[in-house]
């Protein structure tokens, strides 16, 4: 008896072994795979580099929590909101948060201390107005290096997501669905989203859907009204008295 039989001998007699046909699907079935895996981190990385930076420009690369400051007892009350939201972000809560007020009342500001916080932390981190995501679909579209599938799949990881100027201009419904997709896609891997708008609640709802800022609050989501005069104002007519 050789090695083999031997071998063969030893296998329960239930157990058969593949076919020599069988074991070739399986080897291809790898294979597949594995090519599949390749060419979706390569287009990962190709969205990545498509989307590009963080987001989060010259003006607010220095903004933190200890640089915000506060005059009312409102805004005292929205920044220890929005301290506990980040808290629970960092403690592993999936629910993102809608900052909902004027030009000026430091949505921005607040947006951008908890990414350079993140980013800190080497956290992947995000902040893009409509816009410039937009931008970067057509871009996507026109050039073909990347596609929208791999975009939104990169969007959909990042780790802190920031959407801002939500409503600043009438979106398409095409738009709509894109913006859908991403915080859906955030939602499904238990990652917050970030919307910055002027607009009310009842009109961003319009805008983005029931589903979509159902699956923003979720989970220790935050909507926050920025409701106070505009620092930026306030600043320059403190100047000119």
């Amino acid at each position: 008896m050789n090695s083999f039989q031997r071998l063969q001998a030893r296998v329960p007699a239930h157990i058969k072994p593949y076919t020599a046909e069988q074991m070739a699907a399986i080897r291809q079935q790898e294979a597949e795979k594995t090519a599949s895996k390749i060419r979706n981190e390569h287009l990962a990385a190709v969205a990545a580099k498509a989307v590009g930076r963080s987001g989060i420009r010259k003006k607010h690369i220095h903004c933190r929590f200890e640089n915000y400051y506060t005059h009312t007892q409102q805004q005292r009350q929205t920044f220890a909101e929005v301290r506990r939201w980040f808290d629970g972000f960092l403690s592993g809560k999936s629910g993102g948060f809608i900052f909902a007020g004027t030009s000026g009342t430091g949505k921005n500001h607040l947006a951008c201390a908890m990414g350079n916080e993140l980013l800190s932390r080497k956290r992947s981190v995000l902040v893009i107005t409509v816009a410039e995501l937009m931008s970067k679909f057509h871009e996507a579209y026109s050039t073909k290096n990347t596609t929208e599938a791999a975009i939104i799949r990169y969007l959909s990881g990042v780790h802190y997501l920031v959407i801002d100027e939500v409503g600043r201009q009438r979106m398409s419904v095409n738009e709509q669905v894109l913006l859908g997709r991403i915080i859906d896609g955030r939602y499904q891997n238990e990652l917050p989203t970030g919307i910055l708008t002027n607009l009310e609640q009842s009109d961003l709802i319009a805008v983005l859907g029931d589903a979509s800022v159902d699956r923003i609050m979720e989970d220790g989501g935050a909507w926050l009204s920025f409701n106070w005069a505009s620092f930026r104002r306030n600043k320059h007519m403190e100047k000119a008295a």
